[in-house]
């Protein structure tokens, strides 16, 4: 084994340990329980719908989650016929049967850990036992939505550390492949983790993970054939790798049209079209899985089962804009500080550039995209989750040209401390149970105001998600650390174990307001959203009574040992052996280097 691969496995694996160590226990959104349905439904029965009680009678195996998942769905689809309400989460399919709408793709990727999930659940066979005894006599739902509680622990520690680990690497090869040397490649991957809202998606659940990394998988050859190397079977990969980030986040489309027009200009520049025949022949078989399962579950190619476009883009597109970028409460210049430094890199031109426009078009998109979106703010995310992507790009892409490091070390190491401040504060609360408080609090100071008649009563009935995602009274990032405090001192739970009422210990302690009506001073309802329980090591030691720090030490001391040798190692210049030395072989043409 090389040195460049021995120290890349073990960055991989220090990476994965020390992410391990801040992932959930348990799923925290209700989008995350309904794939997983969905995945188990596949691996068990070959098919993702899920059942209904009556369509479920024969059926082993088929949980009480999945069965009001298709419920739910139903009575949503009963609610739009009526014209009281909007469909959500699926829909019924020409077979009659339930299906999800989150992307195909990720129930697909995750169905492999269903069996390992239900090994687990073997070797503990009391564990949702124990969870229903913790739960169920205060919140039911939250057995509902958590369990089988193996299957989602596995998948939450497994997919998301995996995902970002892998994502990692990737940024490392590409800012080798531009150029950049191995101590900047190495800055480049690890600023972009601590500094930008990316961190985030090393513990979410959500298709946003994978995708991202789908996506810089397929940039990177896409990259490498920009700038003159690479063969046609690297556009096969590229295609390959485009098809399958598409199939995970469906937007990502976008994204690959403009992967197609650059690996077209190199196909010109060298005069063999075979380097784009080959790219969509390498997309080719994925876009043929995506037009056939829609096909076969509704009879229409194009149909995924999401609302139409007009039902949920109907927000003012300025508006959504600036929140996006600059809202309290969830804008990616806060949640992302490392774009300061990188926008006004990407924009400089004292120096040429290679894939400026690429860099500006990717940050962009979701942008434009998602500001005209009703729910800009990505639901139960850290940040806004949608534009995640656009940031991750444009920092790859820019920062190993413009190495900041070097001609503005100070502001760089600025960034990353805030960028570390940032990212620690997304794991110090959930995101679910901060949401949850969040709404109580707007709604007391709704009320407030319309007693005191400073506001109209119709007023109220703007969505609590909007101006929480926004507003700076709201804002997570100093909300989340009073959200951690109040937990870790028992404020949010009785003795027995029972969430507390008390408005002076909830929406008071956290948000400073006192609740109008019982409802507003109940703490965080589901279990796992109180008493740093959203952590997987205080989750199951809770559940089982030992100390979780025994549960996660080792994996923190481990981590940290591979994180630190297998970096360190990867900086150094005989690292680049391993990928060959991008920064001075294979140079592009000086039209390549300008490009942009």
């Amino acid at each position: 084994m090389s040195a460049g691969v021995k120290y890349g496995l073990m960055a991989w694996l220090g990476t994965f340990f020390l992410f391990v160590c801040v992932a959930h226990g348990n799923f925290e959104t209700t989008d995350a329980g309904f794939t997983m349905h969905a995945a188990r439904a596949l691996w068990h029965r070959g098919d993702s719908a899920l059942l209904t009680r009556q369509e479920s009678e024969g059926q082993e195996g088929v949980l009480i989650g999945e069965l009001e998942g298709a419920a739910f769905i139903k009575q949503s689809e009963r609610l739009q016929t009526e014209g009281k309400g909007m469909r959500s989460c699926g829909m019924t399919g020409v077979d009659g049967l339930v299906y999800v709408w989150f992307p195909m793709g990720h129930v697909f990727l995750l169905s492999p850990v269903v069996p390992l999930g239900d090994a687990v659940g073997r070797w503990l066979p009391d564990a949702d036992d124990r969870f229903r005894q913790r739960v169920a006599p205060v919140f039911a739902q939250s057995f509902v939505e958590g369990s089988p509680v193996a299957t989602q622990a596995v998948m939450s520690l497994l997919a998301p550390t995996m995902c970002i680990a892998t994502s990692l690497l990737l940024l490392y090869r590409i800012a080798r492949e531009l150029g950049a040397d191995a101590r900047a490649a190495v800055f480049t991957a690890l600023s972009i983790c601590v500094a930008t809202q990316v961190f985030s998606l090393g513990r979410e659940q959500l298709s946003d993970g994978p995708g991202l990394t789908l996506l810089l998988a397929a940039m990177l050859p896409v990259v490498r054939l920009h700038c003159g190397r690479g063969t046609a079977a690297t556009a096969l990969w590229a295609g390959a790798m485009s098809g399958c980030a598409v199939l995970v986040r469906y937007q990502t489309a976008l994204t690959v049209v403009l992967f197609a027009l650059i690996v077209a200009a190199a196909a010109r520049r060298r005069c063999s079209w075979r380097l784009l025949a080959a790219f969509l022949l390498g997309g080719l078989p994925l876009l043929m899985v995506f037009v056939g399962t829609n096909y076969f579950r509704y009879g229409d190619p194009l149909e995924t089962g999401y609302p139409s476009i007009g039902d949920w883009f109907r927000a003012d597109f300025f508006v959504g804009f600036s929140k996006m970028l600059f809202a309290a409460g969830r804008g990616v210049m806060w949640f992302s500080p490392l774009l300061w430094l990188a926008l006004p890199a990407a924009t400089s031109q004292r120096s040429p550039m290679r894939l400026r426009w690429l860099a500006w078009a990717l940050f962009l998109t979701p942008l434009a995209l998602f500001s005209t979106a009703q729910g800009w703010q990505g639901g139960q995310a850290w940040a806004i989750r949608y534009v995640t992507p656009g940031v991750v790009a444009l920092c790859a892409l820019v920062l190993p040209q413009a190495r900041p490091w070097d001609h503005r070390p100070r502001a760089f190491k600025a960034m990353l401390v805030v960028g570390c401040f940032v990212s620690l504060t997304s794991v110090v609360a959930p995101v679910r149970g901060q949401i949850e408080l969040m709404s109580h609090a707007l709604r007391a100071h709704e009320q407030r105001a319309v007693a005191a008649g400073t506001l109209e009563a119709h007023q109220q009935t703007v969505d609590t998600a909007d101006v929480g995602g926004w507003h700076p009274r709201y804002s997570p990032l100093y909300r989340n650390w009073l959200y951690a405090w109040h937990s870790r001192v028992g404020g949010f739970e009785g003795a027995d174990g029972a969430p507390s009422a008390a408005s002076d210990q909830t929406v008071g302690a956290v948000y400073g307001v006192a609740a109008r009506t019982p409802e507003q001073a109940t703490a965080p309802l589901h279990w796992a959203d109180r008493c740093g329980r959203h952590l997987w090591w205080r989750f199951w030691g809770d559940l089982y009574g030992v100390s979780g720090l025994l549960l996660v030490v080792p994996f923190a001391v481990l981590g940290s040992l591979l994180a630190w040798f297998g970096w360190r190692g990867l900086s150094r210049k005989q690292a680049a052996g391993l990928y060959g030395d991008a920064g001075s072989t294979g140079s592009a043409s000086s039209s390549d280097s300008s490009a942009g």
